[in-house]
Parts: structure tokens; sequence; C-alpha cells
């Protein structure tokens, strides 16, 4: 599983250039990695936030890679809407592109939610867990190595312990 997310790190690097992003790690589980981009974030004139995430899905053949816009609303109850969402197949090809043909209807963010870590993120309430910057390569493909460093001394360890 870890090497699917190695391999589509290494993937992304290869494919893309080194672009002047900042990509921050937001979270991650083994079967995917959460980033927000904070150099484009853009408050609007009555306190929200744009911003664009990504996800980087484990053993997902179709659309490894997706990133999305959202607009969220930092002042009063937490709120999200999407603005834009792209789909792109193994070899980062945009494969699907949604955009919101009008203002879509603001939505209540689930407690627990990735529309929850992106509200905490966006709108400052949260700190970034990881101080990993640079393209969306290079953030990936370092999380990635990490990663599966981690779960090799895991799998190390219980081996030995049994």
């Amino acid at each position: 599983m870890w090497k699917s997310l190695v391999s589509a790190a290494a993937l992304i690097v290869v494919a893309k250039p080194a672009l002047a992003e900042t990509w921050h790690v937001m979270g991650a589980t083994p079967a995917e990695l959460l980033l927000m981009e904070t150099d484009t974030r853009f408050v609007h004139s009555n306190g929200d936030v744009s911003v664009w995430t990504s996800s980087v899905k484990v053993g997902e053949k179709e659309e490894p890679v997706v990133k999305a816009r959202w607009e969220v609303s930092c002042i009063g109850d937490p709120r999200i809407r999407p603005q834009m969402v792209i789909w792109f197949d193994g070899e980062l090809k945009s494969k699907d592109t949604w955009l919101a043909k009008s203002k879509e209807p603001f939505q209540p963010i689930v407690p627990g939610s990735r529309g929850e870590l992106t509200w905490e993120y966006a709108c400052g309430k949260k700190s970034w867990p990881i101080s990993v910057s640079g393209s969306f390569g290079e953030v990936t493909g370092a999380y990635a190595n990490a990663l599966a460093k981690l779960v090799n001394a895991s799998d190390e360890e219980q081996v030995e312990a049994k």
C-alpha cells in the first residue's frame, strides 16, 4: 500500500516541474494524504477565505489525485462551499473538472470531516502539524517517504515481537 503512495509521489515529481506553490500537510491516513496550498490563499472582503486542497489516494488507479478549491466562512458558524474540483489520472493528466456555475450554497461543516480540517487551517484555527513546504510533488514525496519509513519500522517491530 505504501509503495503505491511512494510511486504516486514519484510520478508527481517526475511528471510536473517544481511550481511556485507551497503545500502543507493537513493530515494523513494509510489510504490518503491531505494537503493545502497556501500561496494563493485569498481573503475576501467579507472575511471568507478561498484555498486549494489536494488529496493523494493510495491504491487508487483511476483518479489518485484530486485538487479542489474551497471557500470557507471564517466568521460566524463554520461553513464551506466548493468552487472547483479537478480529478487527475495516474499520469497526472486532468481527467475531469467540475466548476461551480454560480455560487454554490454554503454547507455546515461536519465535525471530524475534511471540511472541518479545511476550515480550521484556512481560517487559522489550527497550525500546521508538519512544516514541510515546496511544490506539490516535493511535499507529497517527502511525506510519503517519511510515512513509508515509519510503517517499515513499525512492521519490523511487530515481526521482532513475534
